[in-house]
């Protein structure tokens, strides 16, 4: 007897980096420094890195913001991030 074909299904759901090399040119380009504020989603995370961006961009630094997906995942963008950025904060809050 044949059985209906089953399909197992991932629940994690996967995007695909965008890649950074065009907007590192365009970010470095502008000669000031870059920094990128790492959000690893967790509840007080962005209350943190929305006060340190105020101060980040008062002293001339541009900033590029990245949300992880889930807080114990990895950063799906890490690569992208770094070649953007002069500087990376990784946020960690509960």
């Amino acid at each position: 007897m044949n059985s209906p074909r089953q399909e197992l299904l991932n629940p994690v759901g996967e995007t695909a980096a965008l890649d950074g090399r065009a907007a590192a040119i365009r970010e470095k380009a502008s000669g000031k420094p870059v920094v990128g504020l790492l959000n690893n989603s967790k509840p007080n995370v962005s209350h943190f890195l929305e006060a340190i961006e105020k101060d980040i961009r008062a002293q001339g630094y541009r900033t590029v913001n990245v949300t992880k997906p889930r807080s114990a995942g990895p950063c799906p963008d890490i690569d992208a991030l770094a070649e953007r950025c002069d500087y990376v904060v990784n946020a960690v809050a509960d």
